[in-house]
């Protein structure tokens, strides 16, 4: 399989991104992380839950890195966990169901979750109940959930607003990118999905790095493998970092501790 290839490192010094754990609204860990380390960029992995505007949260390491993220499930829990992040103005940082320039690589987002009610993943995407938010709203079939539940803002439930739909997912099987960012993990995990890592080869990358599971976990490390053997995935915790490139032998997962600790 061949791979496309990423641009030259500007700062061989450092990281060129750090991904996040999911904050639910600490951003302490994340600021004091990018400070010390000031890495080119960052990718938080969803259940950001900021509790302000995100661009207010992060003011202190706006000039510093490019800040970028993906949504969770727990980011449609209120009406103020969508406004903050989506009425913030780094809402157009949030690359679900795109492929974005970050640090010199080609990085794919998908945030969000799989419900069954749209999408089973264990069946083809051909054969999900609604293939797009507009589905869910234009089918016939759909009239008495509507009626039961309510539009929210003149669209799908809010709750669906941080749901996996098919055309999010297929719109980048038609893509190449370095790296894949998911909420949900893939296949290897006991609450993974294996549809992701279809996507992950389709794409041709070689990371998957996930959130939504609260565990650090480096898959080729504790010999799971996780699809494509030419995918390289890690799940990370709230509280840790994942530095890419990983850099000689050490950990490749950092708890939040070793870095305010020094």
């Amino acid at each position: 399989m061949t791979s496309v290839q990423a641009q030259p490192r500007n700062n061989e010094g450092g990281p060129r991104i750090l991904f996040f754990g999911d904050p639910h609204g600490d951003f302490e860990p994340v600021i004091a992380a990018t400070l010390r380390l000031r890495p080119e960029a960052i990718v938080l992995l969803g259940d950001l839950q900021p509790r302000r505007p995100l661009h207010l949260v992060l003011e202190a390491i706006r000039p510093l890195t490019e800040i970028w993220f993906i949504h969770g499930n727990h980011d449609t829990d209120s009406e103020a966990d969508y406004d903050n992040l989506w009425g913030s103005e780094l809402a157009d940082r949030n690359f679900h169901g795109q492929v974005v320039d970050i640090a010199g690589y080609k990085v794919a987002g998908l945030g969000g979750v799989f419900r069954e009610k749209v999408w089973d993943p264990a069946v083809p995407w051909q054969d999900a109940a609604f293939a797009s938010p507009e589905k869910m709203l234009g089918r016939g079939e759909a009239r008495s959930w509507k009626e039961g539940h309510g539009l929210w803002r003149g669209g799908v439930q809010l709750r669906h607003r941080s749901t996996i739909f098919p055309i999010d997912y297929t719109r980048l099987l038609k893509q190449r990118a370095h790296i894949l960012v998911t909420h949900e993990a893939p296949g290897a995990h006991r609450h993974g999905f294996d549809v992701l890592d279809d996507l992950a080869s389709t794409l041709r990358a070689t990371l998957h790095v996930h959130g939504h599971q609260h565990q650090d976990i480096d898959y080729q490390a504790e010999g799971l493998r996780a699809g494509d053997p030419a995918v390289r995935a890690f799940g990370v915790d709230q509280g840790s970092y994942l530095a890419w490139p990983l850099v000689g032998t050490g950990t490749a997962i950092h708890r939040m501790a070793a870095v305010n600790g020094g």
